[in-house]
């Protein structure tokens, strides 16, 4: 099991500078709105993983500060270490005892966060559910990591020359985006059997009596990309913007036989999201051999 023993924090969002030791257990931390509780999770889950949600970097920043830094210390595989990240505008410096790293070097499996938005996996757009299967999936192997970035710069490359009506072009970014595509599309499909299984176990054992199942709503197949492509070129152009391919793709989620997000109560779709951490939590341990830290935030409304 990952143990967390202590945080540091300085300049990071609202929180004043400490060092938190926390003892063997759990450790629980209470108060009032606006004091920092989610800020400190984040803390954590940003120094024991190197990964976080915000678009710009200096938004972790204290304001009139120009660089933040969190630290932690932990066991692993039964050794200590010692994990740190500073930021600053627009970059990220991690280190791994002393040593600098990159985000991909460090611990893939260290930790996972349940927070309250979680919800939005369930109600919320297929670009959420998306993040959620590909951050996983990047953090189970470094491989997908590699391939979704090449994909998705790829994409965007193409996206411009479709707005730039370079329809010439096609042929060689088409070429890319099949190959990096079904990689991707192969490996969710594998991917998704356990995921399935962990996710229907952690549902049922949360007390649902409906069954869930996780299912993917794919735009094309892998022997299918490249005629799709072809057969959208003029909506593609016309669009400007690439209409197949799995950054198309959703998570569907079904709850007993209708889909989660529609029919499913908000009780019922904190549960399914909660089934979904717990399934993530279970897989990285299993790719790893240890279990996580869980890091999880309860709202008011949550209690």
């Amino acid at each position: 099991m990952v143990r967390l023993d202590s945080l540091s924090t300085l300049n990071y969002r609202n929180l004043a500078p400490c060092t938190l030791l926390f003892p063997a257990g759990v450790t629980g931390v209470f108060g009032e709105n606006g004091a920092g509780k989610t800020n400190l999770l984040e803390a954590a889950f940003l120094a024991l993983t190197g990964l976080t949600d915000v678009t710009r970097l200096e938004q972790l920043v204290q304001q009139g500060e120009t660089e933040a830094y969190v630290r932690a210390d932990l066991e692993s595989s039964g050794s200590l270490s010692v994990q740190e990240v500073g930021l600053g505008r627009g970059r990220r410096q991690l280190k791994v005892d002393g040593v600098r790293v990159r985000t991909g070097d460090l611990p893939r499996g260290s930790a996972v966060w349940i927070r309250p938005e979680d919800s939005e996996l369930v109600f919320g757009s297929p670009s959420g559910r998306r993040a959620f299967l590909d951050s996983l999936l990047s953090r189970l192997s470094a491989r997908y990591a590699e391939v979704l970035s090449r994909y998705e710069r790829t994409v965007s490359q193409r996206n411009a020359a479709l707005r730039g009506g370079e329809e010439w072009a096609m042929h060689v970014w088409d070429e890319s985006l099949v190959r990096l595509g079904t990689e991707i599309m192969t490996v969710r499909r594998r991917a998704l059997v356990r995921l399935n299984e962990l996710a229907a176990e952690a549902n049922a054992a949360l007390g649902s009596r409906k069954s869930l199942t996780l299912s993917l709503a794919e735009s094309t197949t892998p022997e299918a990309y490249a005629q799709d492509l072809a057969s959208r070129r003029a909506e593609e152009l016309a669009r400007g913007s690439t209409a197949t391919g799995p950054h198309r793709d959703d998570l569907v989620l079904t709850l007993g036989e209708f889909p989660a997000g529609e029919y499913a109560s908000r009780g019922e779709g904190r549960t399914v999201a909660l089934a979904l951490r717990r399934a993530e939590l279970e897989l990285l341990a299993e790719r790893f051999g240890e279990r996580p830290v869980l890091l999880i935030e309860i709202g008011r409304a949550h209690v």
